[in-house]
C-alpha cells in the first residue's frame, strides 16, 4: 500500500510502499479516503511532541471506510500507522461514524481543530453579548472558534493574527466583527484599540507567549482567557496586578485527558453547531502524491486546514 512516512527527526515525509497493516486486537482496519495534516504532525518530527518512534506514517486523523462500507471519521491510529496511507488501524473507540451527506474536507477541518476551539469556549461559559477575542484567528482553530463563539452568544467577535489580508477576508465574510494585526511591534496597543469599554470578556488562545501576554492585559475584570496551545511561545510573564480579577485557564482537549466518549460527544456537538450555522472552514487540498508540497505548506502559515486526498475515487 502507499504511505507517507518520515524516517527520523527533522525529516520530511515521502511516499513509499508498505505492507498492509496486520490485525491488532481492539483495532479496526480502515480504507482511508481523506486525511488531515495539523501543526502537531510537524512538532512530532521536530521531537517536541509525543516522541514518535521512527519510521512512522504521518497524519493523525482522516475519513475512510470500514470493511462493511461504513463511513467513519478516525483519529489516533495504532502506531506506527498514521492517516496518510491507503489502509490504517485505529482503536475501536476512536472510530466515529459520520453521515454520508457531510463534506469530508469540512469534517476533517472541524474535528481536532474544532474540539480545540469548542471545548474551551464551552468551558468559558460565554454570556450573551460578551466581547470575545480569538487569537490566531486565521487558522482552523481560530476560524472555528470565531464561528462557535457567535453561536454561543458572543456580542462582538474580534480576530487577531499576523496576516491582515486573511483577517480582512474573514471580516468580509461576517466571521469577525473587528480585526487586530499582530506582530507589527505593538501588540498591546493594537489589542487595546479593539477591547471596547470593558475589555475582552473571553479570549481563545492557541498561541500563548507574547500575543497571549499582551491580550491578558486587555482582558476585562472577570474575563477568562482559555489557552490551548503554544504556537507563539511556551511562557508568558505578567504582573500580579495584570492577573488580578482576571482568570486564566489552560485547557487540554486531547486523548490523554478526555475519554473517547467525551470527545465523541463534543465532536457530535461540533457537527451540530456547524450544521446550524452553515459553517464553511477554509481548506487546502493536496493529493497524496504531493505530500512534500502539503508538508511545506503546513510548515508555513497556510491559514487553512490542509487536507490530503488519499483515494482517487472520492
Amino acid at each position: 500500500m502507499r504511505a507517507a512516512i518520515v524516517e527520523g527527526l527533522n525529516g520530511h515525509p515521502f511516499l513509499t510502499d508498505l505492507p498492509e497493516p496486520p490485525e491488532v486486537a481492539g483495532a479496526v482496519r480502515i480504507a482511508v479516503e481523506w486525511a488531515g495534516l495539523q501543526p502537531t504532525d510537524v512538532l512530532r518530527v521536530l521531537g517536541t511532541y509525543k516522541n514518535p518512534v521512527f519510521p512512522y506514517v504521518v497524519g493523525g486523523e482522516g475519513i475512510g471506510r470500514l470493511d462493511d462500507g461504513t463511513r467513519v471519521y478516525f483519529g489516533h491510529s495504532v502506531p506506527p500507522h498514521g492517516a496518510i496511507c491507503d489502509t490504517t488501524l485505529v482503536p475501536e473507540a476512536e472510530v466515529w461514524p459520520i453521515p454520508e451527506d457531510v463534506d469530508a474536507k469540512q469534517v476533517i477541518a472541524l474535528a481536532i481543530a474544532g474540539l480545540g476551539a469548542v471545548i474551551p469556549l464551552e468551558e468559558a461559559n460565554i454570556r450573551n453579548g460578551e466581547r470575545v477575542l480569538i487569537l490566531g484567528a486565521t487558522g482552523p482553530v481560530g476560524q472555528i472558534g470565531a464561528l462557535a463563539a457567535r453561536q454561543m452568544g458572543a456580542g462582538v467577535v474580534v480576530g487577531a493574527a499576523r496576516s491582515i489580508d486573511a483577517l480582512q477576508r474573514l471580516k468580509d465574510r461576517g466571521v469577525l466583527d473587528a480585526v487586530v494585526q499582530l506582530g507589527t511591534g505593538d501588540d498591546d496597543g493594537a489589542l487595546a484599540k479593539e477591547k471596547g469599554e470593558r475589555g475582552y470578556d473571553v479570549v481563545l488562545d492557541p498561541l500563548f507567549g507574547a500575543p497571549a501576554e499582551a491580550a491578558m492585559r486587555s482582558v476585562a475584570e472577570g474575563g477568562r482567557m482559555m489557552s490551548i496551545g503554544t504556537r507563539a511561545g511556551r511562557t508568558m510573564t505578567l504582573t500580579l496586578s495584570e492577573l488580578r480579577r482576571r482568570h486564566h485557564h489552560g485547557v487540554d482537549t486531547g486523548e490523554l485527558i478526555r475519554s473517547p466518549a467525551d470527545r465523541k460527544a463534543a465532536f457530535q456537538r461540533l457537527l451540530a453547531y456547524a450544521k446550524a450555522g452553515n459553517w464553511d472552514i477554509d481548506t487546502v487540498e493536496y493529493p497524496i502524491e504531493q505530500i512534500d508540497r502539503a508538508w511545506a505548506a503546513q510548515n508555513g502559515s497556510p491559514h487553512a486546514k490542509i487536507v490530503i486526498k488519499v483515494a482517487g475515487d472520492v
